[in-house]
C-alpha cells in the first residue's frame, strides 16, 4: 500500500513518478493477454470519483478512433440485472485497488474481458481481475494527483498496445510534465489567488479537456472547500452558467466553442482563465481585465495535453490553498466505507 504525502510534494513528484509509471505500466503490457478489440464491440472503463472523470478522457479518445466505449459509475452496476454486462471490454479503475464498488463491479462482469488499472496490484481489484497493469507503486496525496495523471498515461500506452493511440509521443509525458510545472508556476499563482477568492469555480472543458474540467473541480471541491463543478462545454451552455455571478471563477480548457464563452460573462464580474492552444488574436475579449489566458503548446494532443490541464489545474490549487487557514490534507468528513480492508477478498 503506497502512503500519503502532502499535495504539493505529490504535485513535484510528478516527473519522477510517472517515470518509474511509464516503467511499470509498458512492464505489465508486456506480460498481459488482451484479447483484441473487434469493431463493432465497446470498451466500458468502471470506476468511481477521480478514476471515473478521468475515463472521459479515454472515452474521447475512442470516439475519435471509431470505437465505441462507455465510462460506467461502478456503483451503478450494483443496481442491474443479474448478468448485466454494458460493454465487451472493460478497465476497471481504482489508485489504491480497495474501493469497493470497482472491486464489486469487476466480480460482475465477464472474465477474460476485465483489466485493472491500479497502484497497488496486490490489493483487492487484483483478484478479481484477469491482467493487472500497475501504476508502479507511488505515493500520493489524499487529493489524488500523480495518481490522476498516471492513470491517464496508463490509457495511452493501453490505447496504444491496441492500435487506437493519438500519435502522441506517450514517452515523452514526464518531460512534459516537468516543464509544465516551470512554466505555469506564475500564472498558477495568480490564479490561485482568484480561486481562493471566488465564492463558486466552474470548470469547463469538450473531449479529453472534459475530464480535466470534472476533475479540476473535484480537487478544487475538497481542497478548497467550495461550491464547484465541471462540465462539457456545450453542456455549460445549456442552463449551468447562469448561477455564476460577479466573484465566481470560470476555468476553461478548449480551442473551439470555449474561446467565445468569456465573451458572455465577463462584463458580469465574473473572472476567468482560458486555457487553450489557440492563438491569443482568436480569443474574444482578450484584453478585457478579468480574464487570463494560459496558453498551450499547439502540438498539445490527446492524454498528454489532459495531463498538462491537469498539472497546471494542481499548481492553482497549490497556490490557492495558501490563502485558506486549513491545510489541504485534512477532510473535514470521513466515510468507513470508501476503502475495503485487510483481509483481502478470498480470504
Amino acid at each position: 500500500m503506497f502512503a500519503k504525502i502532502p499535495f504539493v510534494q505529490a504535485v513535484r513528484a510528478q516527473p519522477k513518478a510517472l517515470e518509474g509509471a511509464l516503467g511499470s505500466l509498458r512492464s505489465s503490457l508486456a506480460g498481459a493477454h488482451l484479447p483484441a478489440i473487434a469493431d463493432g464491440e465497446t470498451v466500458g472503463i468502471v470506476a468511481m470519483g477521480a478514476s471515473g472523470h478521468s475515463a472521459q478522457a479515454l472515452v474521447a479518445v475512442l470516439a475519435e478512433a471509431g470505437v465505441r466505449a462507455v465510462n460506467v459509475t461502478a456503483s451503478d452496476l450494483e443496481l442491474a440485472a443479474p448478468g448485466f454486462q454494458p460493454a465487451d471490454h472493460y478497465l476497471i479503475v481504482s489508485e489504491s485497488g480497495r474501493s469497493p464498488e470497482p472491486v464489486g463491479a469487476a466480480k460482475r462482469l465477464t472474465p477474460g474481458s476485465r483489466v485493472g488499472i491500479t497502484n497497488d496490484p496486490n490489493a483487492q481489484l487484483g483478484e478479481v481481475v484477469d491482467a493487472v497493469l500497475d501504476l508502479g507503486g507511488f505515493d500520493d496525496s489524499p487529493v489524488y494527483t500523480v495518481g490522476f495523471t498516471a492513470t491517464l498515461l496508463a490509457y495511452a500506452l493501453w490505447a496504444e498496445r491496441h492500435g487506437f493511440g493519438t500519435g502522441e509521443d506517450v514517452d515523452a509525458i514526464p518531460a512534459l510534465v516537468a516543464h509544465a510545472l516551470a512554466e505555469y508556476e506564475e500564472v498558477a499563482a495568480h490564479v490561485g489567488r482568484l480561486a481562493a477568492d471566488a465564492g463558486a469555480i466552474d470548470c469547463v472543458g469538450r473531449g479529453v479537456s472534459f475530464a480535466s474540467a470534472s476533475e479540476s473541480a473535484l480537487m478544487f471541491r475538497e481542497g478548497l472547500r467550495k461550491p464547484s463543478a465541471g462540465y462539457e462545454t456545450f453542456q455549460y451552455l445549456h442552463g449551468p452558467m447562469e448561477a455564476m455571478s460577479s466573484g465566481d471563477l470560470v476555468i476553461i480548457f478548449g480551442d473551439g466553442r470555449e474561446l467565445e464563452i468569456p465573451g458572455s460573462i465577463l462584463d458580469a464580474g465574473v473572472k476567468v482563465v482560458l486555457v487553450t492552444r489557440a492563438d491569443e488574436g482568436s480569443v474574444g475579449n482578450a484584453e478585457h481585465p478579468g480574464l487570463t489566458i494560459v496558453p498551450l503548446r499547439r502540438d498539445l494532443n490527446g492524454f498528454s495535453r489532459a495531463i498538462v490541464e491537469m498539472v497546471f489545474a494542481q499548481l492553482v490549487l497549490a497556490a490557492a490553498v495558501e490563502h485558506e487557514p486549513f491545510v489541504i490534507e485534512d477532510f473535514l468528513y470521513h466515510q468507513n466505507d470508501t476503502k475495503l480492508t485487510s483481509p483481502a477478498v478470498g480470504e
